[in-house]
């Protein structure tokens, strides 16, 4: 494996072991490395350039020369006898504001930010605690249950569906479309079923997201649930057209639902691996439960890669990244900088708020992460939660033997096995 700078020159690669098992696991070693060897390194596997610094990723995300529209490169693969309805599919994520540029990526963002208001969030909590006490009632039956799959991956589902008005027989199938379409921006899995598989998904959420959009613009006011205000949504006299409107909610679903859950269950197996900042956070649940949903984004990062495409020349501390290459900010690596952190390797709930606010987790500028306040409203309820009722709880297996997700777009535990 080669480090091909722009100049031609070769140089074998330091070993960082990237895209390997172990990387997936614990990529923090691999990182500290990167970032006083190679803090701009072209990967040559990926064909991309990969930033690991605190301040280059910051710039990276807030740099009007890169686009965050990678529709093209992620439909490049799919099979030829798919490439007609890949089309269709490239038109849905093309819908997603994630993958937009502004202008359309201001329009898109607009419509959809006073959904997200502070005052819709707190009139959210109440259902989140209760939803979390129904999860836990039930977890805490059975003695030992999996912390991802049953609370955490449940929760964020269970609001999700409730803000857009998706009725909770229907919430299983929506997940499975998510994470089919998912798929594709992860690269997981064989190419053909891979891109089969989101086509079909997109054809079925257009089916029964249609089904909501149609009841909702048949009775303005009658649905006062996210996906009525989005469909009521205007500004400067825009709203969203239906094709923008069912994209909007694969989104929400997809961007509020795995995220979230990752990043409870990141924030639950550092404090099963800190007791003494478990004990800090059961002397005081309410106060500082927020505090440790905050260093648990910054210290094991649920979103450790985030790519843009490189709309000019960049210079970046000496190397020249050429227009039009793939651009990777590795924000895990960046929230462990230690010329952005004090001590960033230590997990500390009592770490200054103005310090820990600082990570990039949930992005910068024009892409910062639009449900940011949803996310850090359900990690807090949970961690209040869990501790408050569960004071016994811990890992029923090694944490050297706890299961990773295998891949660059969402970094924690697959399952986190646990007792009470």
């Amino acid at each position: 494996m080669a480090n091909r700078s722009h100049s031609g020159e070769q140089a074998e690669e330091p070993g960082y072991g990237l895209l390997t098992p172990g990387f997936f696991r614990d990529p923090y070693p691999a990182y500290a490395r990167m970032r006083d060897a190679d803090p701009v390194y072209f990967h040559e596997p990926l064909n991309a350039w990969l930033l690991s610094r605190y301040e280059d990723v910051d710039l990276l995300l807030r740099d009007r020369r890169t686009s965050a529209d990678r529709v093209g490169p992620l439909l490049a693969e799919a099979p030829p006898e798919l490439h007609e309805e890949a089309a269709l599919l490239g038109r849905f994520l093309g819908d997603w504001m994630i993958f937009a540029d502004a202008p359309e990526h201001t329009r898109l963002r607009g419509l959809m930010t006073r959904t997200f208001s502070a005052r819709a969030i707190a009139g959210l909590r109440a259902f989140t605690a209760r939803t979390c006490d129904e999860l836990l009632d039930e977890a805490a039956a059975q003695g030992e249950f999996d912390l991802i799959g049953e609370v955490a991956m449940a929760l964020p589902l269970r609001v999700i569906g409730h803000i857009l008005g998706i009725s909770p027989g229907d919430l299983d199938d929506f997940k499975q479309w998510s994470a089919d379409l998912m798929a594709v921006p992860m690269m997981s899995g064989e190419p053909k079923q891979r891109y089969a598989g989101a086509i079909a998904a997109v054809h079925c959420l257009e089916a029964l997201c249609g089904e909501l959009i149609t009841q909702r613009r048949a009775r303005p006011g009658a649905y006062p649930d996210l996906l009525g205000h989005l469909v009521a949504a205007e500004v400067d006299g825009q709203s969203l057209t239906d094709e923008e409107l069912v994209a909007c909610c694969a989104l929400i679903v997809i961007a509020g639902h795995e995220t979230t859950s990752y990043a409870i269950g990141n924030a639950v197996l550092a404090l099963l691996e800190h007791p003494e900042q478990l004990a800090a956070l059961r002397a005081d649940p309410a106060g500082r439960a927020g505090a440790a949903f905050e260093e648990g984004l910054r210290w094991n990062s649920l979103s450790g890669w985030v790519g843009r495409t490189a709309t000019a020349e960049l210079a970046v501390r000496g190397r020249l990244i050429p227009e039009g290459s793939l651009v990777f900010g590795l924000t895990g690596s960046a929230n462990r900088d230690e010329r952005a952190f004090d001590r960033p390797e230590v997990f500390d709930i009592a770490r200054p708020a103005a310090a820990t606010r600082r990570h990039l987790t949930f992005g910068h500028g024009l892409h910062m992460c639009l449900g940011a306040a949803l996310a850090r409203m359900e990690g807090g309820v949970c961690l209040e939660k869990l501790v408050t009722r569960m004071p016994g709880l811990r890992l029923r297996v090694p944490a050297a033997e706890v299961d990773w997700l295998q891949g660059l777009a969402l970094h924690g535990p697959a399952t986190l096995p646990v007792k009470v």
